[in-house]
C-alpha cells in the first residue's frame, strides 16, 4: 500500500527506525550473526537470503507486509534463538514506525479538512498499537470532526445527539467534549435566532457545561439574560403602578427563560408577598 501524503515525515521515522534494525546494519554484524551460531540450519540460511526483503518492504512503507513478513518466519520450527530474538525487535521496530507513520498521514489529513481519510489512516496506526491511549483519543476525536463537518444547513439539534451517542460509548474519555459544546452552543443560536429563549438558555448551558469557554455559547447566554432583565424591568414598572397582574405576567416570562434569575425571584417574592401568591411560580421548574 502506497501512500503519497506524509512522505517527508515517513523518510525521517523510517530512517530513523532502520537504525534500530539490527540485520540492516554493516556486514561485519551480518557476519557475527549469521555466521557466530554453531547452531545454523538450512532454515537460517535461507532466512539470511530473504532477510533484504524485509528492509525493501520497509523502504516502500509497506509496513503491514513488514509484519506479515516476520510473523510468517516466526513460524519457522529451526530457526536459531538469535534469529527468533531478532524477528521480535523487528516486529516492534515496524510497530513503531508504522504507528507513527500513518498517524502523520493523519494528520496532513485532517489540515486538509479530509477527516474521512484521517479517521482511516488512524485506524491503520491503531493496528499497529492497538493498545495506545492517544491513538484511541484521535480516533475519538475524528470521528466527532467528520459528524460535524459541512456546517452550513446542518440539524444541530441531530448533531448533538450523534455527539452524546459517541460521547456515551467511553463517557470518561473527554476528547470529543469541545466539539459536544459547539454543537450545543449552535443549537443555542439557532433556538435564539427563532426567538425560543428559554430553550437557548438552556443549550447555552449545556454547551458550557462541556466547554466553559465556548464563545458562542457565552454570547447566547448574555443575551438571554439581557432579554430577561428587560422582562424583569418591565414586570417592576407595572408593580410600581399597582398594576399587579401584568408584574405577575411579565415575572412569569422572565422565570420560564432562566428559572434561576436572582432578580426575577427576588421580584416574585415580593409580588407573592404583596397579593399572598406562592412563593415560586407554578409553571416554572427549579
Amino acid at each position: 500500500m502506497k501512500i503519497q501524503t506524509g512522505r517527508m515525515l515517513s523518510a525521517f521515522i523510517l530512517g530513523a527506525g532502520l537504525s534500530v534494525l539490527p540485520a540492516c546494519s554493516s556486514t561485519p554484524y551480518l557476519h557475527s550473526l549469521f555466521h557466530g551460531s554453531r547452531t545454523e540450519t538450512a532454515e537460517d540460511a535461507r532466512f539470511r537470503s530473504e532477510y533484504p526483503r524485509l528492509k525493501a518492504l520497509l523502504r516502500q512503507n509497506n509496513f503491514r507486509q513488514a509484519l506479515e513478513w516476520v510473523d510468517s518466519w516466526e513460524k519457522g520450527q529451526s530457526l536459531s534463538d538469535e534469529n527468533l530474538r531478532l524477528l521480535r525487535k523487528d516486529r516492534r521496530t515496524i510497530q513503531l514506525i508504522g504507528s507513527a507513520y500513518y498517524m502523520g498521514v493523519a494528520r496532513e489529513r485532517k489540515k486538509a479538512g479530509r477527516y474521512h481519510g484521517a479517521l482511516t489512516a488512524l485506524k491503520i496506526a491503531q493496528g499497529f498499537s492497538p493498545a495506545d491511549p492517544l491513538l484511541r483519543r484521535e480516533i475519538l476525536k475524528a470521528r466527532a470532526r467528520i459528524i460535524v463537518q459541512g456546517e452550513v444547513g446542518q440539524d444541530w439539534s441531530d448533531m448533538v445527539q450523534r455527539l452524546l451517542a459517541l460521547k456515551a460509548k467511553n463517557p470518561s474519555d473527554s476528547a470529543i467534549d469541545p466539539t459536544i459544546s459547539w454543537a450545543y452552543a449552535g443549537l443555542a443560536g439557532s433556538e435564539f435566532t427563532s426567538g425560543h429563549y428559554d430553550l437557548a438558555y438552556a443549550h447555552s448551558h449545556m454547551a458550557l457545561s462541556y466547554n466553559n469557554k465556548e464563545d458562542k455559547a457565552l454570547t447566547v447566554r448574555d443575551r438571554v439574560s439581557e432579554i430577561v432583565n428587560g422582562i424583569v424591568g418591565k414586570a417592576e414598572a407595572a408593580y410600581r403602578r399597582h398594576l399587579f397582574d401584568e408584574a405577575r405576567t411579565e415575572l412569569e416570562r422572565a422565570l420560564t427563560i432562566d428559572p434561576d434569575s436572582k432578580r426575577a425571584r427576588k421580584d416574585w417574592r415580593i409580588l407573592s408577598e404583596t397579593l399572598k401568591m406562592p412563593s415560586v411560580p407554578s409553571n416554572v421548574n427549579r
